[in-house]
């Protein structure tokens, strides 16, 4: 009900395919705007390990990406949502409802049904980017402030109804800043597409040495940070070094500082196949994520960098922390621009084929605990926990 078009569509595929797994003799439903669904399908190709039907519904244009927002028209489009899904399970179905992303006003439209619907066994509220919404400015207007997601979170639901987040690292953030919330949060991994790693060919471990940034060029995926270091290891190395934004980028941004890359980033949106395309020819994925935005967001250029098995060099953030601390040399952890500078250094002036492969080694073994087929149990176990009456 937030994202169209080809938003968000690796990550929502993969969490599909995890629950088609985990549910092997369940039907699935999945219902989004037509080219979101679209795109899903084609990802997703014939159903793995469940019955998935594709139903369209609701176009989510109306104030697209601005979900800090109360709208009542929009809150009156997710009822009507929400309600046309429902309506088409048969009668007497025990129903599990999965939103894979949802504003504040979703939240609350399914707390409504969830209390006027006894077929409702469970609900997961996927929560993203979006989280960040309770740390940033609020409505003076009292009616606003008692639908925002921070009252969203904080609400006494019914039971049945519960938020997800996609690392351990968030939901603890979560609860540190509303424990109550935190007390109704689980955590699903965010998986990957393990058939997107065949795309795509992996450069000899030789000089130019490429390093990248994945995703749209913003200040929280840190462009800022990745356009100095570009430069000052571009004075310092010349050819020996390349970097590239594996993304794109906003018209209305100064065009000037992007001629330090190998190539100018894509002002449109690249086609998956072109992604991971050049995804796959980079040596390491740089990680200047912002600390203020990324404790409550999980990065999909993560899970990039996890399935095409790139090392990272990132700053020390907890998503980040505890995967190393989980599968170990995963790359460079830093604390601070000059330290990624000095971390690039070195794998420029002693490039070490051994320390490539055993962090290649161990990014396999990452990337085995987030594909779906190996998260599906976990959530199976974990619906049966929390959600008792669904079965």
């Amino acid at each position: 009900m937030t994202w169209r078009g080809r938003a968000h569509v690796p990550g929502n595929a993969a969490t599909i395919e995890t629950i088609a797994r985990a549910f092997p003799g369940e039907k699935l439903r999945v219902f989004a705007e037509a080219g979101h669904l679209d795109a899903l399908r084609a990802l997703l190709g014939p159903a793995r390990g469940g019955e998935i039907g594709f139903f369209p519904a609701a176009d989510p244009a109306y104030l697209q990406g601005k979900t800090h927002i109360v709208s009542a028209r929009r809150a009156a489009r997710e009822v009507a949502t929400l309600r046309r899904a429902l309506a088409g399970a048969p009668a007497g179905e025990r129903l599990f409802l999965f939103l894979l992303s949802a504003t504040s006003t979703a939240i609350f439209a399914a707390s409504l049904l969830a209390r006027l619907d006894r077929r409702i066994a469970g609900i997961h509220i996927g929560l993203h980017g979006n989280l960040n919404e309770i740390t940033g400015w609020r409505s003076r207007n009292p009616l606003a402030r008692a639908f925002d997601l921070r009252a969203a979170l904080t609400t006494a639901h019914p039971p049945r109804l519960r938020f997800l987040v996609l690392e351990e690292a968030i939901r603890r953030e979560l609860a540190r800043i509303l424990p109550r919330a935190g007390a109704r949060t689980d955590v699903l991994s965010l998986p990957l597409n393990l058939g997107e790693a065949e795309g795509g060919d992996a450069p000899p471990f030789a000089p130019p040495w490429r390093f990248g940034l994945i995703g749209q060029a913003t200040r929280d995926k840190g462009i800022e940070v990745f356009l100095e270091i570009a430069r000052r290891m571009k004075a310092r190395f010349g050819e020996r070094v390349a970097f590239y934004v594996v993304g794109m980028i906003r018209h209305d941004l100064d065009q000037a500082p992007f001629s330090i890359l190998a190539h100018a980033p894509d002002h449109g949106g690249l086609s998956r196949a072109e992604f991971t395309t050049r995804l796959a020819s980079l040596h390491y994925v740089l990680m200047p994520l912002a600390p203020e935005y990324y404790a409550l967001s999980a990065s999909g250029a993560v899970i990039d960098a996890i399935t095409f098995r790139k090392p990272m060099i990132g700053f020390r953030l907890p998503i980040l922390a505890d995967l190393f601390a989980r599968f170990g040399d995963l790359g460079t952890l830093v604390d601070d621009v000059d330290e990624m500078a000095a971390a690039i250094a070195r794998e420029v002036e002693t490039p070490d084929p051994a320390c490539q492969a055993a962090r290649q080694a161990a990014l396999t073994t990452a990337r085995a605990s987030r594909a779906p087929a190996a998260l599906a149990a976990g959530y199976a176990a974990l619906v049966a926990e929390k959600f008792p009456d669904f079965g």
